[in-house]
């Protein structure tokens, strides 16, 4: 004696689709320090202020290798006795910062460093039906 079994056609059709929406904040951080050049920073054709040079906006004493760099979604602006320079005209490491040209004595430096953070955030509506029709 054996099992009957049933044998159905079954047809399923899906329609409709899925809705993603998208929301994304930008936050930016800004550092700030101000430093007065003084005879030791200027080498040559250039000027290297170090670190422990420059006060934070607070008036707090920047520790060695304590200046922020900015990582790739950031940059730097470059004031010097107030006038923001151009692009290239200086480097910054954590260690210092790099203007290639010498300043006068007295001038003040001002970095603005900006660090922008982002963060996503997806919901997705599943607007899917699904039909099937069973056939005998």
């Amino acid at each position: 004696m054996s099992v009957i079994k049933m044998n159905l056609q079954a047809q399923s059709t899906v329609s409709g689709g899925v809705t993603v929406t998208t929301a994304t904040n930008t936050i930016p951080t800004v550092y700030r320090y101000s430093a007065g050049i003084v005879l030791g920073n200027i080498i040559g054709s250039t000027t290297v202020v170090q670190a422990s040079s420059f006060t934070d906006d607070g008036g707090n004493s920047v520790p060695a290798n304590g200046l922020v760099v900015p990582p790739e979604n950031g940059y730097f602006n470059l004031y010097v006795n107030g006038v923001l320079q151009r692009g290239g005209m200086s480097t910054l490491s954590a260690a210092n910062l790099t203007i290639n040209t010498a300043l006068v004595i007295g001038a003040s430096v001002v970095v603005e460093v900006v660090v922008l953070d982002s963060s996503s955030t997806s919901n997705s509506t599943n607007g899917l039906s699904v039909s099937t029709s069973i056939y005998y």
